[in-house]
């Protein structure tokens, strides 16, 4: 349980429950902010298909929350007849949106743009980023183009940070980064580059090791894949 909802719970349950009736979004809001800690900050409270169900938005996360009579919960959203997580197809679309926001350019493509695409966030110090950049020709023929984005795991000024800096700002990137986690060198460079924005991004997503690998759905998977089972989440 993520400290978000643990607050949450832990506050509920110093209130009564007759404050969270039926209410509207600015009465849940108004709420809130007499229960959430000074560091949350509420984005939105939005009503859902459901009677007393609201989806609030707090600290670039979203929650649901029931509210009704005597009783609070908060967790997902199920729609049994189309068998849909409501809460995480909701996440899928805002870290898809998310990733749309990142120009083209600003990433680094490994081959010609295919049928399908997995964006990944990498480390070039990362064993299993290594191992999954070799499976890159096997994903190719599969019609999958791996967009990396970067996410030095040692932060922004690190030695990762620095090798990451070098191969954005090589001459040929997708070459500088299959060097790089070839376990070679690459001549340092420096440049006008989006690795700390990049970093930042990852974090705001979820991202908290490498790779993470996000389909064009958004779709998040963490950790290494073979083709094969990369290819089967397409399906």
């Amino acid at each position: 349980m993520n400290r978000l909802v643990q607050v949450i719970l832990l506050m509920l349950l110093s209130v009564s429950s007759s404050a969270w009736g039926a209410d509207g979004p600015q009465q849940v809001r108004d709420n809130l902010m007499r229960l959430i800690p000074d560091d949350f900050a509420i984005s939105a409270v939005e009503p859902t298909p459901m009677e007393g169900v609201y989806r609030v938005g707090i600290n670039n996360q979203e929650i649901y929350i029931y509210s009704k009579g005597d009783f609070v919960m908060i967790g997902d959203v199920y729609d049994v007849l189309n068998k849909v997580d409501l809460g995480e197809r909701r996440r899928m679309q805002k870290i898809a949106e998310s990733l749309d926001s990142v120009p083209e350019s600003e990433m680094i493509h490994m081959g010609e743009p295919l049928e399908h695409y997995v964006t990944v966030f990498t480390d070039t110090d990362c064993g299993y980023c290594q191992r999954f950049h070799l499976t890159i020709p096997e994903l190719q023929n599969k019609g999958i183009q791996v967009r990396y984005l970067m996410f030095p795991r040692a932060g922004i000024g690190s030695d990762s940070y620095n090798e990451a800096v070098s191969v954005w700002c090589a001459e040929d990137q997708a070459s500088a980064m299959t060097l790089a986690k070839a376990g070679g060198n690459v001549d340092y460079r420096n440049c006008e580059n989006p690795v700390a924005s990049q970093y930042e991004l990852g974090q705001s997503v979820g991202v908290q090791g490498t790779p993470t690998l996000i389909l064009d759905s958004g779709k998040v998977i963490i950790g290494f894949m073979t083709p094969d089972e990369l290819s089967e989440q397409f399906n």
